[in-house]
């Protein structure tokens, strides 16, 4: 035992073992010459190597290797479990060390270590701990909490912790205390990654920006979640409270106090909830981290109407969530290398819509460079609610939801505006529940509604995939996979079958497939998809069976959202030469006792790829009521499947046809489990059962094979299977498309940018000119009325007399001269007033100014063949 707590003596100190023997103790005859230099071996050359194999040094760059010999390595704990790499400090004083053994700290400190961590072994906690963890980053200092777990895979049964409640009243011997931490992982938790996209910052409905510089702040609490219906938002569903100022990111990493010799792979979880609910909040990714050498990373994104309204033009072009996924991944890689995390290995993963997010952003031109692996659980960026592609459908709904907020308009800009406008309670107490479709809202295709640069998604997903117009990195791979019964989730939380302790008839199951066809609402003839779909899911073997019934419509369920999708992804991915892996999850955890009806619902990963049964229940909500969870031996084993499984898939290389230590089992788990790649001639794929030896069990490789093959040797029950489901996967994907019929999608000229922005230039330009020629004629004819005006003002009567220039005028001259003389006469004698004509000059300086611009007036000159 000494040796192998001291192993890491073993190297930086070559005499450890000197003391063990001395020239004295051997007799000196032969004999004890060869026992002495045996010893010598042992002590110098063996030991050293099992030391270095038990420690987990190996000729493989992707395992993280151990750090260089410190001083005082005492302090470092122990890994007992040999396949785990120790590439950082587990505690910072040496627990077998007799001096800390019986040392409890103040109260003070005592509340700071069991505060954020495990508290079903306080008896472990002692003096000496460290306690928090600071770490500098380009946008500031963060401070995390060191959080101590007191379980991990393989512990022996009586050195697990038992929770309080599992203490029998009145016999507290059999509560057995542990009085050692297992792991700790550093944990920050609240850190922004993100300006607040909040109405008061003028940022909804916008494209995500950089956070600013937050200087120094502690990451020790969650913070809100963002904005979704109000049914979501409670204490014991892990989230109490929401806020539009929601952008925050939770780091889980192995260890952040000091520099480690080798970068933690990167695991970025995307929560699900179908876009309109859900917080990174809710997973906990101490155990996965601490136990699996990676950095887990969760966050939250924009939900709902804030996170994906779009109005099919550029009033709001949609996205605003998957914008805030790129962000997070940006933000990850800037600064996940100060948490010793490598920012060229991440993988995403995550349930339903978080596994379509996933797909997506690996294949969107902004984010896919950056993004080496995928695990899409239960989820395809390819599913019909995966992505709204009619621009009708996104119009209608925007109209609909604008209704609901009081802004009843049809002009999108006035709409977005209106929305701007109301307050983020107001987007938590009303929900918008469209009539047809399948969600109401999800991200779109922005190509027609932002400019090249900004686009995020260009182009259909299955269009990219099936027109093979993106080439995946050699070094990407895909793992997807579903559960048994998806659908039930669904039934259980179906408030009529609740009042009806979840009971069916056919009557029943019609009303649900006659719901159900609601989402095909352009098809012109319902009955016969009601009918397919009533044929397909019947049990016909015993129609009147409530039973079946039921079991019918999770089936119906289940393989609509989530198996065809799923069974298109990774044929579509196969097709574009990318290593693919599937699994289908079989395993009804044991220690939940769950209703037996509800089989494997959706997102059971969630609990083991998190490692729920080797958690404080603390960590959970409480509405999964994880505190009467009594976890089983399968229980165990199945979560450490997952975990090692999915770290493995993120560590490791792309399995080849001449790669060895690759993919999600480098090693037979558990002895006996091999997870393969896809092929599109063998379409293989892990079905998770057990990890148990079983004999004598009816199996075929082919699930809808009625030709059982009884095999008579030790077998696993998580074993390769193939064709997973086809008959019912290529009744959705290809029967109900052809018997439904579907217009194309056409997009109005109007939306795509380049007109957008051409019709706008043409129609400014049109109106300027407009506006100049109406603002010219317009001066013109004020021009000339105001001169015209004027001349009457200055003059009180008009006499057009002739303009004589010459000495000696023709006779019609002289004759106008003598009728213009008669009517000045005329008009003296009609006012009574005596006219006394003027000279020549008086006359002609008093009417110049009046009459030079009117070229027929002549002005008046005294000549003397016209006096009388």
């Amino acid at each position: 035992m000494d040796l192998i707590n001291n192993r890491g003596k073993t190297k930086s100190n070559p005499n450890v073992f000197i003391f063990l023997f001395d020239a004295s103790c051997f007799p000196k005859t032969a004999t004890g010459i060869t026992f002495l230099v045996n010893f010598i071996l042992v002590n110098f050359y063996i030991c050293p190597c099992f030391s270095d194999i038990y420690a987990g040094d190996r000729i493989d760059p992707y395992f993280t290797a151990r750090p260089n010999p410190v001083t005082n390595y005492d302090q470092w704990g122990h890994y007992p479990i040999m396949y785990q790499d120790p590439n950082r400090p587990l505690e910072p004083i040496n627990k077998y060390d007799p001096r800390y053994s019986a040392v409890t700290p103040n109260t003070y400190n005592r509340y700071r270590i069991e505060d954020p961590g495990d508290l079903r072994c306080r008896e472990a906690v002692k003096e000496g701990l460290l306690e928090f963890a600071t770490v500098t980053t380009p946008y500031g200092t963060v401070e995390g909490r060191v959080v101590y777990l007191c379980d991990e895979p393989g512990v022996p049964e009586h050195e697990r912790p038992r929770p309080a409640q599992y203490v029998p009243i009145g016999a507290p011997h059999k509560y057995r205390p542990i009085t050692q931490f297992r792991r700790n992982v550093t944990a920050f938790l609240g850190i922004p990654y993100a300006r607040p996209p909040t109405k008061k910052n003028n940022l909804r409905f916008k494209r995500t920006s950089v956070p600013d510089q937050w200087g120094s702040i502690r990451a020790d609490r969650y913070r809100a979640a963002c904005p979704q219906y109000k049914r979501y938002i409670h204490a014991d569903l892990g989230i109490p409270f929401t806020d539009e100022d929601c952008l925050y990111m939770n780091i889980f990493t192995p260890w952040a106090a000091t520099p480690t010799r080798s970068l933690y792979p990167v695991m970025i979880y995307i929560h699900g909830g179908h876009f309109d609910h859900g917080s990174g909040n809710i997973f906990p990714g101490h155990m996965l981290a601490a136990t699996q050498e990676v950095v887990v990373v969760t966050f939250n994104y924009r939900l709902g109407l804030l996170g994906f309204l779009a109005t099919s033009d550029n009033s709001s072009a949609g996205n605003y969530g998957l914008f805030d996924q790129m962000q997070a991944i940006n933000f990850v890689r800037e600064v996940i290398v100060n948490f010793n995390g490598d920012p060229n290995r991440i993988t995403l993963f995550g349930p339903d819509a978080g596994a379509a997010s996933a797909g997506l952003l690996a294949m969107s031109p902004l984010t896919r460079r950056y993004i080496k692996r995928v695990i899409a659980q239960s989820g395809a960026a390819v599913a019909d609610w995966a992505i709204i592609k009619d621009p009708l459908y996104m119009r209608n709904n925007t109209v609909i939801a604008g209704r609901a907020f009081g802004c009843s308009t049809r002009t999108s800009y006035i709409l977005v505006e209106c929305l701007k406008s109301r307050s983020a309670t107001d987007f938590t107490t009303t929900e918008i529940k469209p009539d047809v479709g399948w969600l109401a809202w999800a991200p779109v295709v922005d190509k027609y509604t932002r400019t090249h640069d900004s686009q995020l998604l260009p182009e259909l997903p299955e269009v990219i995939l099936n027109k093979r117009l993106l080439l995946f990195d050699p070094d990407f791979a895909y793992m997807s996979g579903v559960t048994r019964d998806e659908g039930s989730q669904s039934l259980f939380s179906d408030e009529e079958l609740q009042k009806r302790n979840y009971e069916t008839n056919p009557d029943l199951f019609a009303k649900h497939v006659k719901e159900y066809v609601k989402i095909y609402n352009y098809t012109l003839d319902q009955e016969r998809l009601i009918s397919a779909i009533t044929f397909m899911y019947s049990p016909w073997n015993d129609p009147e069976n409530k039973t079946l019934i039921r079991q019918g419509i999770i089936d119906m369920i289940t393989d609509s959202w989530y198996t065809a999708p799923n069974d298109k992804m990774v044929k579509l991915m196969l097709k574009n030469n990318v290593v693919t892996y599937m699994y289908m999850l079989n395993y009804t955890i044991q220690g939940l006792n769950l209703p037996s009806w509800l089989g494997v619902p959706h997102d059971t990963e969630y609990l083991l790829a998190s490692g729920a049964p080797f958690m404080d229940p603390r960590f959970y909500p409480k509405a999964l009521k994880l505190d009467l969870a009594q976890w089983t031996e399968q229980d165990r084993n199945i979560s450490q499947l997952l975990m090692e499984t999915w770290a493995n898939f993120a560590k490791k290389p792309v399995c080849t046809p001449t790669a060895w230590n690759c993919g999600p089992t480098p090693y037979a788990l558990f002895n006996t489990i091999i997870w393969k790649p896809m092929s599109l001639e063998n379409l293989q794929y892990l079905a998770i059962n057990s990890t148990n030896y079983t004999t004598n069990i009816p199996f075929t490789s082919d699930w809808e094979n009625t030709d059982w093959t009884l095999i008579t040797f030790p077998y696993s029950t998580s074993t390769m299977w193939r064709n997973y489901k086809q008959k019912s996967a290529q009744f959705w994907n290809s029967y109900v498309p052809l018997l439904v019929g579907s217009a194309p999608i056409t997009w109005m000229p109007t939306v795509e940018p380049y007109l957008d922005e051409l019709r706008i230039y043409r129609a400014a330009t049109w109106s300027i000119l407009a506006t100049l020629i109406v603002l010219l004629f317009f001066t013109l004819m004020c021009s000339c009325l105001y001169c015209r005006a004027k001349s009457y003002r200055d003059t009180e009567e008009y006499v057009p007399v002739p303009v004589l220039d010459q000495p000696y005028a023709p006779a019609s001259a002289r004759a106008n001269s003598e009728n213009n003389l008669n009517y000045i006469q005329t008009m003296r004698l009609r006012n009574n007033n005596e006219y006394i004509p003027q000279s020549p000059q008086v006359m002609m300086n008093n009417s110049n100014h009046k009459t030079r611009s009117m070229e027929k007036l002549y002005s008046p000159r005294y000549d003397r063949h016209t006096e009388v």
